[in-house]
């Protein structure tokens, strides 16, 4: 991180997004539901004890009545962990400022960025469809540093898309002087798992010359290569950061 990202440099607050927070459907339908379980399985594992206890005496009351017990425990265990994580999630929150941006992360570490300390921001769409047919889209993202940490988005933040489209508008003008003066360098510019030249594009490990490319375009939430030969290379564009800079790229310069 820069030195002087703090809150100090980062100027006018701009918006905020905060973690998504635990809705009334999950109270009604898992928290709810859960305490009734879980409730009930202590009441019957007592009622077994005690039961068992006036006509056997403690040691069969203990077995008898132990499974009960420990199952209850067990699901009292994993709500709880549930319950904690999504308290969490909801505490969590990006304040966007002129200069840049300050994160609130998972466990709750507040750290200050300018907006030359990110490397890229990625975007993408989880379509949930029933037999065939759209019935809601799940928008995801994620801010990569230059400092190797990122912040995924997916189900995390409120207002994803208008998050992304503000970082895109801040970060974009300053990354792309950068991939213009790679290529006219010759150089190679990574776009996550892709990577582009004058010469290629690399997708991991496999090369692709110009060439051989018909076109690119983005189609249900994948970067689509369509090849000369009829064939075809998808990525997905959760991990192409900068993508937009990407096709600008390849339209400006590469072929």
């Amino acid at each position: 991180m820069n030195p002087k990202s703090s809150p100090q440099t980062l100027g006018k607050h701009i918006a905020s997004f905060r973690g998504r927070p635990i809705g009334a459907p999950t109270w009604v339908f898992i928290f709810m539901p859960g305490v009734m379980i879980i409730s009930g399985l202590c009441l019957y594992g007592i009622y077994l004890a005690v039961s068992t206890y006036r006509r056997h005496g403690p040691a069969l009351a203990i077995v008898r009545s132990q499974a009960w017990i420990l199952l209850a425990t067990i699901l009292f265990i994993l709500y709880a962990a549930h319950l904690i994580y999504r308290l969490l999630v909801s505490l969590q929150r990006i304040q966007v400022f002129e200069a840049g941006l300050k994160v609130r992360w998972f466990f709750l570490q507040s750290r200050s960025y300018l907006w030359a300390d990110i490397s890229g921001i990625s975007s993408s769409a989880v379509r949930l469809t029933f037999f065939g047919k759209p019935i809601n889209t799940t928008p995801g993202g994620k801010i990569i540093f230059i400092e190797g940490r990122s912040v995924d988005l997916k189900r995390g933040y409120q207002g994803i898309p208008r998050l992304i489209k503000i970082l895109k508008s801040k970060v974009y003008p300053l990354i792309w002087p950068q991939i213009q003066s790679a290529i006219r360098s010759g150089k190679t510019y990574r776009f996550g798992r892709i990577s582009i030249n004058r010469e290629a594009m690399y997708i991991s490990n496999r090369i692709i010359p110009w060439d051989t490319v018909l076109r690119l375009y983005t189609d249900a939430g994948f970067l689509v290569v369509e090849l000369l030969d009829d064939s075809s290379r998808k990525v997905p564009t959760i991990n192409i950061p900068n993508l937009e800079l990407l096709l600008k790229a390849v339209d400006w310069g590469v072929q």
